[in-house]
């Protein structure tokens, strides 16, 4: 018994909106053409889909598990219709991609606005979230790739992590008047005595190493036992650091402007903490070429990005004493003034 496509749509459509009406608008179609559709549905399965009321419809229990097995079956074909017109060359230019707030921060300056003037025709929507929220859509193929941190999701089998970039470190930042830009060899545990800004949920790549030098007995929670704020954008974060002894872990990129004018002060940078960013997509899911035109465009972002922050972490550090590693230029020098009147004479104490 052949199903069609376009009625299976409809039933979807109606147990969404649990309307015949509402349902009617979301597909753009007269309601007599859907209830005859759902009539004609129901009659080719031999079973009920939905009860009717007064106020509209709900499903019935076999409604629930022939939409929900639809569902796949429609998606693939989908899928199946997407690759035929990729093969064709007939693929309308239309393109969702989702990005961790970091990278979005550092990559789309660079790369929409060369895809935009490139690619004019094609119709692009960018969300930016967290990864967990990303993963999500993109499982549901609301998205047709994400760029972000991969660990999170790289142990989920329906997403094929295909292509790293090219890391990018990060700093802890605090404004620059803050205590610890005066302090001498500040360790990880001194800059967690204050409040920790986030735009996103620290991965537990990075979480791990913040606990155990926090002395916590467990890194199986994901949560750090310190008071952090958690700001919806880079810019709203990077404002929270200016005005309070928060710290928050960037890449010096993100804050070159507050950098040049000596706002911030990075105090301190360890090896792991650096960008974890890949490409990521549903396996078994080709990119369209608007996909692979947007991935050359972030791709080139990404390597801008790397070799501007090692232009910024040369000038900065141009700027400081030598043997100094963290700090601004003159609290460097304050130190290194300290020092040296803290420094007994030819005779001794």
């Amino acid at each position: 018994m052949p199903i069609d496509l376009r009625l299976i749509r409809y039933a979807a459509a109606l147990a969404e909106h649990g309307s015949f009406t509402r349902a009617a608008d979301a597909l753009d179609i007269a309601q007599p053409t859907l209830s005859r559709g759902i009539r004609d549905l129901e009659a080719d399965i031999g079973l009920p889909l939905f009860t009717r009321h007064r106020h509209g419809v709900e499903v019935t229990d076999f409604g629930y598990l022939f939409l929900e097995q639809a569902a796949s079956v429609s998606a693939q074909v989908a899928d199946l219709e997407r690759e035929v017109a990729l093969a064709k060359g007939l693929h309308k230019g239309e393109l969702a991609v989702g990005l961790g707030p970091h990278a979005a921060e550092l990559l789309l300056p660079h790369a929409l606005p060369r895809f935009v003037s490139e690619h004019p025709a094609v119709r692009i929507r960018i969300q930016i979230d967290s990864i967990e929220v990303l993963g999500r859509a993109l499982r549901q193929r609301a998205l047709d790739f994400v760029v972000g941190e991969s660990t999170i999701l790289e142990s989920d089998e329906s997403i094929d992590v295909f292509e790293p970039l090219e890391p990018i470190k990060a700093y802890l930042f605090v404004r620059a008047g803050h205590p610890l830009v005066a302090a001498k060899d500040v360790s990880l545990r001194d800059v967690l005595d204050y409040p920790l800004v986030q735009v996103s949920r620290l991965p537990p790549r990075v979480l791990k190493p913040f606990l155990e030098a926090l002395g916590a007995s467990s890194t199986t929670e994901l949560s750090l036992p310190i008071p952090a704020v958690d700001c919806p954008t880079i810019p709203f974060a990077v404002d929270t650091v200016l005005g309070s002894n928060a710290v928050m872990l960037v890449s010096l990129g993100m804050v070159k402007r507050e950098l040049a004018l000596r706002r911030v002060v990075p105090v301190l940078h360890e090896g792991w903490m650096r960008s974890n960013w890949a490409f990521m997509k549903l396996r078994h899911r080709s990119p369209s070429p608007a996909a692979t035109a947007f991935l050359a465009a972030l791709r080139a972002a990404n390597e801008a990005s790397v070799a501007e922050d090692a232009l910024l972490e040369k000038r900065w550090r141009s700027l400081l004493p030598p043997g100094a590693t963290t700090g601004t230029p003159a609290a460097s020098e304050r130190r290194g003034k300290r020092r040296k009147r803290d420094r007994p004479g030819p005779g001794g104490r």
